[in-house]
């Protein structure tokens, strides 16, 4: 019996020292020095380049369209969630980065009937305040930016 204890014990100790020693080799240099987490990373996140330039940049620039954006009208009697909720990047999504002015690289819009899907095709885990569309039935063969205005969606 004492022989199998040794044993146990002599593995139990080598697993434990080849995992600190693996931990120690993975364990990057800089990690608590702040907390419990990599310190370096703070230089790292200062490094990356962001995508969004913001509600304010867009509304700078397009002030007749974040209006239009934010008019308020009552849908069939009913209060929906309107395009003046989302913002700007939620549809054009940025393909630049933010430093890089619009007027030389516009971001895209992405206008195809699965984009609007996202959150207008039915679904019923969604609150009834989205405006939804069986996209199955609802002018197939249209985009539907060729019928309804994205800024404006509620005028025909």
């Amino acid at each position: 019996m004492g022989k199998l204890i040794f044993r146990l014990v002599l593995s139990f100790l080598v697993f434990v020292g080849v995992f600190m020693l693996i931990q120690d080799y993975l364990t990057p240099e800089s990690f608590g020095k702040y907390g419990h987490y990599r310190a370096n990373s703070l230089d790292d996140n200062k490094k990356i380049i962001p995508q969004f330039k913001g509600e304010d940049a867009c509304a700078s620039c397009h002030e007749d369209i974040y209006e239009k954006k934010s008019e308020t009208v009552s849908f069939d009697d009913d209060e929906y969630i309107l395009h003046s909720n989302l913002k700007c990047e939620t549809c054009h999504s940025p393909k630049i980065d933010a430093r890089t002015e619009c007027k030389i690289k516009p971001p895209k819009l992405e206008s195809t009937r699965k984009m609007c899907g996202q959150c207008h095709s039915i679904n019923a885990s969604r609150k009834n305040k989205i405006k939804m569309i069986d996209m199955s039935d609802h002018n197939t063969e249209k985009n539907c930016v060729e019928c309804h205005n994205p800024h404006n969606p509620w005028i025909e």
